[in-house]
């Protein structure tokens, strides 16, 4: 039996919420506004390196200086936060994938509505790493929603992100698909 005391996900949620708060407050009223094209490439670069499976260059999208808000692992204020939770956490699930449904861009903001995904075990319907074009939603079991908010800083890069989903539909769905994974 483990010693280890669970983490207070209440406490971990309400820091999360405050932060967000925050954020907002502070990052939404600073900085220009950047063409609408420049935010358009940085986004498309952002959902690029999310399907490949490397965490490291996927990091380096945030300034140094920046605020992630994840409602259910934490708040993180620098990139190299972001990377010692990111890289460890994606180790363990390589397969998952990072599908774009639509987003929107008002000004530097991005709004964007995903879909995490995991294969089916089978392999049926279509390849689930085709983000850019990746088939109906009805044709994955393994996939959860979010929608992810992020706040561009220029030169490529944001300096905000507030990761909004269900925590326990996400542990649920992994838990279920490692389980068909094994079975399969």
């Amino acid at each position: 039996m483990s010693t280890q005391t669970p983490p207070d996900l209440g406490k971990i949620a309400y820091l999360g919420a405050n932060s967000a708060a925050l954020g907002w407050q502070t990052l939404l009223r600073t900085g220009p506004a950047f063409p609408h094209e420049e935010v358009e490439a940085a986004f498309q670069d952002y959902a690029a390196r999310a399907n490949m499976d490397d965490w490291e260059h996927w990091c380096d999208i945030f300034t140094d200086e920046c605020l992630y808000v994840d409602h259910h692992f934490g708040t993180f204020r620098r990139r190299d936060d972001i990377a010692k939770w990111m890289v460890p956490l994606m180790a363990t699930q390589p397969e998952l994938r990072f599908i774009p449904e639509w987003h929107a861009i008002q000004g530097n903001l991005v709004i964007n509505y995903n879909w995490n995904r995991w294969p089916n075990p089978d392999g049926s319907k279509v390849p689930y790493g085709e983000w850019l074009n990746p088939g109906p939603a009805t044709d994955y079991r393994y996939q959860f929603p979010c929608v992810t908010l992020n706040l561009y800083a220029g030169n490529g890069k944001f300096h905000y992100e507030e990761d909004l989903y269900c925590a326990p539909a996400y542990l649920e769905i992994l838990k279920t698909w490692k389980r068909d994974m094994g079975r399969a």
